[in-house]
């Protein structure tokens, strides 16, 4: 009986999901966004946002507390085991000019990623899209426009694809309109 364990295995022992956690959280903090199933987005998402938190954290102290922003630093490094991604996250070398990944989000309280599914077993096509219909995803990441071409091919193992991403920027919350309220006579 699996009482109390709600972690998923994926087929895997748990060095593998180990290593295919933070392989898989590389690669999204390189690339910004990557196409995987969606058990292994879901599996993954409370690991990536949990290390921007704490990148967070340690970008806030930078300045105030020396040694907690090296504890933060050494956290992440530890599940990630990947200098460079580490640098970006928390803005060093290359990235300090533009900032890092934590710096983009020190205004959100959570929710940094996103899953865009891709409906059924068919790759090519958007949930909501036909089928003849080959979707191009436009986005602009580093200061490069990028299209996304998804082609439509069929999987032989029937699983449902997901993008997952990271989300580009803070949206601004859509202000209410006031209530007209009715003057009395």
């Amino acid at each position: 009986m699996r009482h109390r364990r709600k972690d998923k295995h994926l087929n895997r022992t748990s060095s593998h999901r180990k290593a295919l956690r933070a392989n898989m959280a590389n690669s999204l903090f390189t690339y910004g966004r990557i196409i995987t199933t969606k058990e292994k987005a879901k599996y993954i998402r409370p690991f990536v946002e949990k290390l921007i938190t704490m990148a967070k954290k340690g970008v806030i102290k930078k300045d105030t507390d020396r040694l907690a922003y090296v504890h933060y630093y050494k956290q992440v490094l530890s599940k990630l085991n990947n200098k460079e991604v580490v640098r970006k996250l928390f803005g060093e070398g290359d990235w300090r000019e533009s900032g890092g990944i934590a710096e983009r989000y020190l205004e959100r309280n959570g929710g940094y990623t996103r899953i865009l599914k891709l409906s059924g077993s068919r790759l090519g096509v958007l949930s909501g899209s036909s089928v003849g219909d080959v979707p191009e995803l436009e986005y602009k990441m580093e200061g490069f426009e990028r299209k996304l071409s998804l082609v439509g091919n069929r999987l032989g193992d029937n699983a449902s694809r997901v993008i997952f991403e990271l989300i580009e920027k803070v949206e601004e919350e859509k202000e209410i309109a006031p209530k007209v309220s009715v003057e009395e006579k």
